[in-house]
């Protein structure tokens, strides 16, 4: 009765800095930085912070053959100068409807990155999104990835079986 109270209450605890862990876009550049290593670090852990979705999945599963099922996400950044909000928001609302987790990268005051993200994306116009470190555009772009078929490729790999 005890161990299963204790069982609940942990499950609760998970499932509340599971949440706290997920970046909303709108943290300081700082608390982003801190809530990647984080994520890493629980990830190398092998993810004791979980939510609730997670955890009973990975629980009536095999180890190998949740290894199997899930497909790991790679890192996608919006990179954004503080000027276009609507298109922002138009691919925040495209990366969110396919459950894609990214981060917003405020290059407003960073000159520095500002310029590395316009050189290496050969575009001077923001937003810009940058899937697994290879930038790939603007909205137009990704929307025209997403019409393809090759957005969720990208993101997330090619489904295997």
């Amino acid at each position: 009765m005890l161990q299963d109270k204790i069982g609940e209450l942990t499950d609760k605890l998970r499932e509340l800095a599971h949440r706290k862990l997920q970046p909303t876009g709108n943290e300081h550049p700082l608390v982003q930085k801190a809530l990647e290593l984080a994520n890493t670090v629980n990830d190398i852990l092998g993810k004791p912070i979980h939510g609730a979705e997670e955890g009973t999945a990975a629980a009536a599963q095999a180890p190998s053959q949740a290894a199997a099922q899930k497909r790991e996400q790679a890192p996608v950044l919006v990179y954004f100068d503080g000027k276009d909000h609507r298109t922002k928001t138009k691919v925040e609302e495209l990366l969110r409807g396919h459950g894609i987790v990214f981060q917003i990268q405020d290059v407003t005051n960073d000159e520095a990155e500002r310029s590395w993200i316009i050189t290496a994306a050969k575009q001077e116009e923001f937003p810009i999104v940058v899937i697994a470190g290879t930038p790939v555009g603007g909205f137009t772009e990704l929307t025209q990835l997403d019409v393809q078929g090759e957005l969720k490729r990208r993101v997330f790999g090619p489904l295997t079986q």
